[in-house]
């Protein structure tokens, strides 16, 4: 049993280690330095992009040891006598599992040039239509539920 429970042991170390290092590829997407672009010269204008990041991610792990209850049998009472001592049976368990990710999008560019310094925001015409579809969506939702009511 002490094999089974150092070699649990010794992967749920490296499944530990895996998804740090993981999660930490994840974030690296949301540093700072990531927020606004390389600056591009084109004559007397300099350009940069800003942007939108969001990181997020998790991970876990679960083990356990000990004898194997069947399902649905409660604890049984104590006894006054110790109980005998029989060969022990082995148990194990185990698990792990994770995941994340990031994304990016420009929300502005910043213009610098000789009349001074113009930020020009990005609209995300397909984020604005996909809101007001939703909402024209929810808003048929709600005025047909209360129509429904009002009959009743």
């Amino acid at each position: 049993m002490v094999d089974t429970t150092d070699a649990l042991t010794t992967m749920t170390s490296e499944n530990v280690e895996q998804s740090t290092r993981i999660l930490e590829e994840i974030f690296a997407a949301a540093q700072p330095g990531a927020v606004f672009g390389q600056p591009v010269v084109s004559g007397v204008y300099t350009i940069i992009t800003a942007s939108e990041i969001a990181a997020g991610g998790g991970f876990g792990y679960g083990r356990g040891f000990g004898p194997a209850r069947p399902a649905g049998h409660e604890e049984e009472p104590a006894v006054e006598a110790p109980p005998v001592q029989s060969q022990p049976t082995l148990a194990g368990g185990g698990g792990g599992g994770g995941g994340g990710g990031s994304t990016g999008r420009p929300v502005a560019v910043i213009i610098v040039g000789p009349e001074g310094v113009t930020v020009k925001p990005v609209v995300d015409v397909t984020k604005l239509a996909l809101t007001a579809l939703t909402a024209l969506g929810v808003a048929v939702a709600i005025t047909r539920r209360m129509r429904r009511l009002g009959k009743a």
